[in-house]
């Protein structure tokens, strides 16, 4: 059973006739004990208060603590993730690009095959023009160095004819070679 400080004030002691204990000095002793008790009983409820307040704080942090654990493997997983999701995405974008420059240049290989297919057509243009343009001129040279030239008349000029002058006859004019 426990004592409270009210206990020791109202104890009260048995009389005994012969060789007794002086009471005043036992009050006296009781009272000074009573109040010590009663400042360690005090003192004792209050650290049981801390205590239990202090016990309460503790399960509060461990619960805090726990919270934060879970937090933090939640934000590492979280920042895992991301940099998965990022070197993932990193790699699409390069093979993306990969693909993408592949295509520029299949397209530019096409490009040029089609430039070098025009430019070697323009090319036979080109011969085959000249070949044409050489022909032509052969010819018109041909023309040139077997017809003697005629330098044409105006209209209003008297044709020989009517002069009395035939063609292909010789008179006393002096006729002037034409350079052949």
């Amino acid at each position: 059973m426990r004592l409270t400080p009210l206990d020791i004030y109202q104890h009260e002691f048995s009389r005994k006739k012969i060789g007794g204990l002086d009471d005043v000095e036992v009050y006296e002793f009781l009272k000074k004990i009573g109040r010590e008790y009663e400042s360690l009983y005090s003192e004792n409820k209050v650290l049981k208060e801390q205590s239990d307040r202090l016990s309460l704080q503790i399960k509060d942090y461990l619960e805090l603590e726990k919270t934060l654990k879970q937090t933090l493997i939640s934000a590492q997983k979280a920042s895992g993730d991301l940099k998965n999701n990022a070197e993932k995405e990193s790699e699409l974008i390069i093979k993306e690009a990969e693909i993408q420059s592949e295509r520029i240049l299949d397209e530019a290989r096409s490009e040029v095959e089609i430039v070098s297919k025009e430019i070697r057509e323009l090319k036979k243009q080109k011969r085959m023009l000249k070949v044409e343009l050489k022909t032509v001129l052969e010819s018109y040279m041909a023309m040139i160095s077997d017809d003697p030239i005629s330098i044409p008349r105006p209209a209003s000029a008297t044709p020989p004819q009517s002069m009395g002058i035939m063609p292909g006859t010789n008179t006393n004019q002096t006729a002037h070679p034409i350079p052949s």
